[in-house]
């Protein structure tokens, strides 16, 4: 979120971070208001390893939703007190996106941007000036460096925002009496109109789709006005292109726009001042089509837009290890050609596949915070990844050459992390978990399962097992049964499940913040420890009491990262960007640089969550989704947020900060919302880092890590005297698991030494599986 909302919100660190002993909560008893969702198997039972079993998945892996039943009653319903703007939001309305490039538009008075990419939009109704949509386009050359804007590498860069080189616009608009509506809400798209006189037979229907080639505005009953406010040096009527009319508009700044009026072409466009393009008189259905640049493939595909996008994705092999996903463009009007212009971003020009590469129309632009930007001829974009991470399961796991694939423990190892499991066991889980945050809950209660999993599996001692199991079951019960501090309440304005705490608690999840951290950790949680029942317990755990806690992790589930449109009670896709390539944690606050996200580690631990969560549900098409993500985001994490010193992507006074910070939509700030470090920048590094998991090293190379460490962390490593020095360590493990190994399995040490989300049980297990010990 933006930084001056962000401060009020997260304005004070939980205090409960330290707490170890708070009184234990939650009763034992099913609550008799908990509903069961409908077809849901007991959980299966396969080998402890990390063969792969062939995944059976539909044709389409988002065409299936979790689940269509509302959600459970003990989640209570409430009224947000900041309803969407613009939209409407009853309870048979659809739902409502929070954190997508929409999002703006739905909050405060709808004038904060919105990035399609290459395109910003925004509405604008300014003292003494045009009253519409206006959009621009900027360069990287005009690209803002800082603080001290000579610094190599710099903090920040942003893009010159709101420069206004049109405003889509009418007669007669004034702030007044235009008021903006959105419509058709999707995950990639949404309709928005600018309504005059509360009319809604006049208006400016402008869609907004990701990528899409044109800026695209009907007009219903309105006389076409385009202003620009960088001004107009010269307007050529160019002539016919097909049925469409064309314009050749060259504004002061000597950029070059092409324009096209197609539908109702009786109207005629006039340059009526250096800042107003008008048309001679009120429009009954003409579209207006205007793009940056002049090109053939520009004339072939003008009258044809795009007004929706919709998602779809196969396994295209039998072992998993490839998959495609497609963006399927909701085309209106008709071209020459009969395709449209698609723009993409670099992440998805490696993986298209070749019949979508044959359709390159050689046009490029530069992208706000994603390189450059490449257009192609067509209604789709296919792209196909071929190295989901299905080997990487539940075991420890790494990328280095030097893992053989499958983890060995020496008996002097597994004594090691004996004796760190005998000390952590005996750790009060209910009462540290039992706090006022979802998000340090979750890593609370992360941690104890991995403790749970790291004896039942690795150490195979079922006195320790028995000693962890049943407390963290119990702790995870109290939030399935929603008898934490702050219960969660199902929201029916925005559509979604949210804390009960008031909006600056708990880094802002009741206004939709981080969404995909908080449950990340508990969806993962309850993974680890339905598969130690599996084995250890019963199998019955996940199930028992009318499936209260499988009932709990589907609707988290269906929060973050519901597939499909069919379920009505949540957005498709909330967290996880399909077209940027990773989640945005930023709810609904208003934000100038756009939605942002500052952990990347913690984003693809929700897919893997999911991922885990989907093998013990027997959810093949899940189990996809999640590899799919996983797979994206080494992709997209490595060339926006990772950088490796032969980035390609990135400013090159940028890259060597080696990670991104806080990731915006129009902005990149090497920071945290919570500080830079004790001793440098080490919290900035290691918010990319936490919870190393087997997940970890498919994402974070070990040449990076390796690069990331001689360059910026081992110069101060042994300064830091607190729980980062444990992150920093462990993700060292990555590159290096002798190093860490020798760090982690010291006999002098320091439990302050790590976070309170990681356990010495865990990280000793990782690393010696790894290859770490002796």
């Amino acid at each position: 979120m933006g930084f001056s909302d962000l401060k009020n919100a997260i304005k004070k660190i939980d205090q409960s971070l330290k707490e170890k002993n708070r009184a234990k909560g939650g009763g034992r008893s099913a609550d008799k208001a908990q509903q069961s969702y409908p077809n849901q198997e007991k959980a299966y039972q396969p080998s402890h390893d990390n063969a792969q079993v062939p995944l059976a998945a539909d044709n389409d892996i988002f065409a299936k939703p979790i689940a269509t039943s509302e959600p459970p009653s003990i989640f209570k319903r409430t009224q947000h007190a900041q309803p969407p703007q613009g939209c409407s939001c009853g309870e048979s309305d659809d739902p409502v996106q929070t954190n997508n490039f929409s999002n703006n538009l739905t909050l405060g008075d709808q004038t904060f941007p919105v990035w399609t990419l290459p395109y910003s939009l925004w509405y604008t109704m300014d003292p003494d000036q045009d009253v519409g949509f206006a959009f621009n386009h900027t360069d990287a050359s005009q690209r803002v460096f800082g603080p001290d804007p000579d610094s190599n590498p710099a903090q920040f860069y942003f893009n010159p925002p709101k420069i206004k080189s049109f405003v889509l616009s009418g007669a007669n608009f004034r702030d007044n009496n235009v008021s903006v509506k959105l419509e058709n809400h999707n995950k990639l798209s949404v309709t928005s109109k600018l309504v005059l006189d509360n009319d809604a037979n006049k208006n400016v229907t402008v869609p907004l789709v990701h990528g899409m080639g044109f800026i695209t505005a009907i007009y219903n009953n309105i006389q076409p006005v385009i202003a620009s406010q960088v001004g107009v040096q010269d307007f050529k009527h160019v002539g016919l292109v097909g049925n469409v009319t064309k314009y050749k508009v060259t504004l002061f700044n000597q950029v070059v726009w092409s324009l096209y009026v197609s539908g109702d072409t009786s109207i005629k466009l006039n340059l009526q001042d250096p800042n107003h393009i008008v048309a001679d008189k009120v429009s009954s259905n003409s579209i207006i089509q205007i793009c940056r640049g002049e090109s053939k493939f520009y004339d072939d595909s003008c009258g044809i837009y795009a007004d929706s996008c919709h998602l779809q994705g196969s396994c295209t092999s039998g072992d998993g290890k490839i998959c495609q996903y497609k963006f399927i463009y909701g085309m209106k009007g008709s071209s020459k050609s009969g395709n449209g212009i698609v723009w993409c971003l670099p992440h998805h020009q490696e993986v298209l596949t070749n019949e979508i590469k044959k359709r390159d129309t050689k046009l490029e632009l530069d992208s706000t915070t994603k390189g450059l930007m490449k257009a192609y001829a067509t209604n789709e974009l296919i792209m196909e990844e071929t190295d989901l991470p299905v080997a990487v399961n539940w075991e420890p796991w790494s990328s280095l050459s030097s893992f053989k694939g499958k983890p060995s423990y020496s008996e002097g190892a597994k004594n090691i992390i004996r004796t760190a499991a005998e000390d952590e066991v005996q750790q009060d889980v209910v009462g540290m978990a039992n706090i006022d945050s979802m998000y340090t809950s979750g890593k609370i209660l992360d941690k104890f399962a991995y403790i749970a999993y790291v004896c039942h599996f690795i150490l195979q001692d079922d006195k320790l097992t028995s000693t962890i199991l049943p407390k963290v079951q119990e702790a995870i019960e109290i939030f399935a049964r929603n008898h934490q501090k702050f219960p969660l309440v199902y929201d029916l304005s925005w559509k979604g499940l949210i804390s009960s705490a008031e909006p600056g608690a708990d880094f802002g999840n009741s206004n939709y913040n981080d969404h995909h951290f908080h449950y990340g950790y508990h969806i993962h949680a309850i993974a680890l420890v339905a598969k130690v029942d599996e084995s250890f317990g019963k199998n019955e755990w996940l199930h028992k009491n009318d499936n209260l806690v499988l009932n709990y992790a589907l609707t988290l589930l269906r929060d973050v990262a519901n597939p499909s449109k069919d379920d009505k009670y949540f957005p498709q896709s909330r967290s996880f960007d399909w077209y940027h390539g990773h989640s945005f944690a930023h709810g609904i606050f208003a934000s100038g640089d756009g939605k942002d996200e500052e952990s990347s580690s913690e984003d693809y631990h929700f897919a893997y969550g999911m991922k885990l969560f989907a093998k013990i549900i027997k959810d093949s098409n899940m189990e996809v989704r999640a590899n799919l993500m996983l797979a994206i985001m080494k992709r997209s994490m490595n060339m926006y947020m990772l950088y490796s010193d032969d980035n390609k992507i990135q400013p090159k006074r940028f890259i060597k900060n080696k990670v991104a910070g806080i990731s915006f939509e129009n902005k990149i700030d090497f920071a945290t919302y919570f500080g830079r470090g004790q001793i440098a920048d080490e919290w900035i590094h290691g918010i990319h880092m936490l919870p190393i998991t087997p997940v970890s090293s498919y994402i974070r190379n070990g040449d990076f890590v390796q690069e990331e460490w001689d360059q910026k962390l081992a110069g101060i490593i042994d300064q830091i005297t607190d729980g980062w020095k444990g992150i920093l360590m462990l993700n060292f493990s990555l590159t290096n698991p002798k190093q860490s190994w020798k760090w982690f399995s010291r006999k002098d040490w320091d439990n302050t030494l790590i976070d309170n989300g990681m356990s010495r049980t865990w990280s000793l297990a990782y690393i010696a599986g790894i290859g770490g010990s002796d």
